[in-house]
């Protein structure tokens, strides 16, 4: 709980400093811009007919926003971090959308308390590789519950990088969890290990790999399974 408070205080500052560079005026229809990469919007298009999604550790709200704009009825997006919440609100009031994304300042308690098979899609970006393996665990199975039968669920993840490799460039590693500056900044598993905790819940359709821009070459994860 001490890493988690440390990373719930790291993300609140990181977004009440981040500056906005949203321009309403040169963004399409989809808001495609609004997505790291084409692979995540493309990804968050096999949402867009849904009645109820979980956008679980919104951030800013971009996928929301997408999802909005793309034909998804209803959008709970949620995080822990208050002014991810004040930034969301932000956009809502620049780009519309508040018919369909109801934003949500949440705890880490928030989503084992939901009602079982209450939401028809989920999606998460950078969420489970930054919090501690126990909490992602738990995240993983509470989304099993709250999600129906049939329910497609995104995780879209980093890249891996093997805790030998981070020690030997300098930063702090205890097990699979690497810090900067006393912060948990990423828990690195291999995709066969991100599987195995998946496969008690979920059946795994595809593994996606993309980058930001700027990157050379496509590391990070999209884990697209189906409850």
């Amino acid at each position: 709980m001490e890493d988690y408070r440390k990373l719930v205080d790291y993300w609140d500052r990181v977004f009440a400093e981040r500056e906005e560079e949203l321009r309403p005026e040169e963004l399409g229809d989809g808001l495609a811009e609004l997505a790291p990469s084409i692979k995540q919007f493309d990804a968050l298009l096999s949402l867009k007919e849904k009645e109820r999604v979980l956008d679980y550790g919104c951030g800013d709200g971009w996928a929301s926003l997408i999802m909005a704009a793309n034909g998804t009825k209803h959008v709970i997006s949620c995080d822990v971090a208050p002014s991810s919440i004040v930034r969301l609100g932000e956009r809502l009031n620049a780009l519309g959308y508040r018919n369909v994304i109801e934003p949500m300042l949440i705890d880490e308690r928030w989503l084992s308390k939901q009602e079982d098979e209450s939401f028809d899609g989920f999606f998460s970006s950078n969420v489970i590789d930054v919090v501690p393996l126990e909490m992602a665990e738990e995240i993983v199975k509470q989304t099993s519950r709250v999600v129906k039968k049939g329910s497609p669920v995104i995780f879209s993840l980093n890249y891996y990088a093997s805790p030998e490799d981070m020690a030997k460039r300098g930063f702090h590693v205890e097990g699979h969890q690497v810090y900067i500056d006393d912060i948990l900044r990423l828990t690195s598993l291999t995709d066969e290990e991100w599987m195995d905790i998946f496969r008690p819940y979920f059946q795994v359709e595809k593994l996606t790999y993309f980058a930001w821009p700027g990157e050379t070459r496509e590391t990070r994860r999209l884990f697209f399974l189906t409850k």
